[in-house]
């Protein structure tokens, strides 16, 4: 049985609404991409807000996309080590990570409170769209914490699926 299939309803469907805001912010900065290079070769007029549309979709797509990973466990694994120990030793290991991983999302998320709260404090924007850049840390903190929550529902199914809790 899949983690995403073992995690609770709202869980998965947090991660596919992460997932489908990544994906939309994708296809944004792809066709802003294709517009501004179209216009510039085509009638020599770039699209002036092209560079800092793709950079603020990128921020919604990096942070929104990286949720379904740690759901599903697609994470970069290298097991060099799970032939040669007990699976008890593996299963360990993989604890063990995933909670490494909620440790490290949980200390990334408390490191980007301040930079967030200094945008909105300053007043920041984004030069040609004037998009205020505290927008973008309230994305990028939700998409954080959404991947925070899909980190621990994977935690805690491979805890009961090793356990046999099942549910």
């Amino acid at each position: 049985m899949a983690l995403d299939q073992q995690s609770t309803p709202l869980i998965a469907r947090l991660q596919r609404a992460q997932f489908r805001l990544a994906a939309t912010a994708l296809l944004v900065m792809m066709m802003g991409t294709v517009i501004d290079v179209f216009f510039r070769y085509a009638f020599n007029m770039p699209l002036r807000i092209s560079y800092d549309l793709v950079e603020s979709m990128l921020v919604i797509y990096v942070f929104h996309g990286m949720a379904g990973a740690f759901l599903k466990r697609r994470n970069i694994v290298i097991d060099i080590v799970d032939a040669m120990v007990d699976p008890r030793v593996v299963q360990a290991l993989i604890v063990m990570a995933d909670i490494v991983s909620v440790l490290c999302l949980a200390i990334f998320a408390y490191a980007m409170i301040r930079p967030g709260l200094q945008a909105f404090d300053y007043g920041d924007h984004k030069l040609e769209l004037g998009l205020p850049l505290y927008v973008l840390w309230i994305f990028a903190f939700a998409g954080i914490c959404g991947t925070i929550l899909c980190a621990v529902a994977a935690l805690i199914g491979h805890l009961r699926a090793r356990n046999g809790i099942i549910s």
